[in-house]
């Protein structure tokens, strides 16, 4: 039986390796060395940009599509969040870029496993 215990438990080990965050939105936390994003996994008409400020600075930035449409200006007091609704990118790239403090642009891919941008 203890055979049994240990395959159910190594199984169990084997698949959570494997799990990553996951969200229903775009969520952008921004800290004073790195950007990190989870993104959703599928389209979603009703999707938003949610942008965490993890820093002790106001951020402005902006966000806006590949095309150059500008979604929305937000500025973020240090320990808020900000929520845009992106409803019109189905098949267009969206971007968050930081304006104040400057940084460079973070790419929102959609389905993405969660990534970081390092400081330029």
């Amino acid at each position: 039986m203890s055979l049994w215990i240990k395959l159910v438990f190594f199984t169990l080990l084997m698949s959570s390796s494997n799990a990553y965050e996951k969200a229903d939105a775009f969520i952008v936390k921004i800290y004073d060395e790195r950007v990190r994003v989870l993104s959703p996994v599928k389209y979603d008409p009703k999707l938003n940009v949610i942008i965490e400020n993890k820093t002790l600075v106001d951020i402005s930035g902006k966000v806006e599509t590949g095309s150059g449409e500008i979604l929305a200006y937000v500025t973020i007091k240090p320990a808020k969040a900000a929520s845009v609704n992106v409803k019109k990118i189905k098949d267009d790239s969206v971007f968050f870029i930081p304006l104040s403090p400057p940084s460079q642009k973070v790419e929102l891919k959609l389905g993405s496993k969660p990534y970081e941008i390092p400081p330029r």
